[in-house]
C-alpha cells in the first residue's frame, strides 16, 4: 500500500465519530413521577450508583469530546462516568431538559385527575399547546438541532468520540431530528431510561443511529428495563 493510499485509509476512519447520548441517573422525583424540567434536582444514591456502573462499562471508549446540560443531575452523571479521564466537560444550556415552567414539581397522577391539558406533552405530542410558561416539543427539537449542526457534525472532523449528558426529552428531541421524525412520533419507543446509552454513528455529515437506551446492570449486560419517569 502507498503511502498516499494509507494516508487516504486513515482520513476516511477519521471521519467517522460514534456520539453517545447518556441520560442522567434517577432521582427522588424521577421515582415519584415528578416533573422535574429545569428545577435542578440532585441524583439519589441510585442514581448514582447507575452512573458508577455505566462508568465501568464504559471504561474502555476513549472519549475526546464531552458536553452537558448544567443542570445537576445531568453534569453529576456525566463527572461521575467521566471520573479519572483528562476530559473537560463543557456545560451548554442547549442541552438542558424542556422546560416545564408553572408544571414544575407537579406529580404527573395530579394532573392525569385533573385531566390538565399539560399532560398531552406526553400523550399527544400534536395536539400539545403551549400554556404555564412550558416549552413545547419544537422548542426542544430547535435546540437540539442547532447543536447537532453547531457542535456535532463540524466535530466529526477532530474527535472520534464524543458523549452528551443530558435528558429524557432532550434526547427523544435529538433523536426526532436525526430521524427526519414528526412531532407526533417524539415519544418513539423505546423510552429514554436512566443512564441509557444510546450511540449514534457520524460519517460524512450523516447520522446513523446504532443503539438506543442501553443500560447497565452490575454483570454489564444489555437490560430491557421499563425507565420509571420519562423526564
Amino acid at each position: 500500500m502507498s503511502d498516499r493510499t494509507k494516508d487516504s485509509v486513515y482520513s476516511e476512519r477519521r471521519k467517522r465519530l460514534k456520539l453517545y447520548l447518556i441520560r442522567h441517573g434517577e432521582t427522588d422525583w424521577n421515582k415519584i413521577h415528578r416533573l422535574q424540567g429545569r428545577s435542578n434536582v440532585s441524583l439519589n444514591d441510585h442514581g448514582r450508583e447507575l452512573a458508577r456502573l455505566t462508568k465501568e462499562a464504559l471504561k474502555d471508549i476513549p472519549f475526546d469530546a464531552a458536553y452537558t446540560s448544567p443542570l445537576d443531575r445531568a453534569a453529576e452523571t456525566g463527572e461521575i462516568i467521566l471520573e479519572g479521564r483528562n476530559l473537560v466537560l463543557h456545560k451548554d444550556w442547549r442541552l438542558a431538559e424542556a422546560d416545564f415552567g408553572i408544571y414544575e414539581g407537579i406529580r404527573e397522577q395530579e394532573l392525569r385527575q385533573k385531566n390538565d391539558p399539560f399532560m398531552k406533552f406526553f400523550d399527544d405530542p400534536e395536539e400539545f399547546q403551549k400554556t404555564g410558561g412550558a416549552e413545547n416539543h419544537k422548542d426542544v427539537m430547535i435546540r437540539a438541532k442547532d447543536f447537532l449542526e453547531s457542535t456535532v457534525l463540524p466535530g466529526e472532523s477532530e474527535f472520534e468520540h464524543m458523549v452528551i449528558f443530558s435528558h429524557g426529552a432532550w434526547i427523544h428531541a435529538f433523536l426526532t431530528v436525526v430521524y427526519h421524525r414528526g412531532i407526533k412520533d417524539f415519544w418513539h419507543a423505546p423510552k429514554q431510561a436512566n443512564c441509557g446509552v444510546s450511540i449514534i454513528e457520524v460519517q460524512n455529515g450523516s447520522c446513523r443511529v446504532l443503539e438506543e437506551s442501553r443500560i447497565f446492570s452490575v454483570s454489564y449486560k444489555h437490560l430491557t428495563l421499563p425507565t420509571t419517569s420519562r423526564v
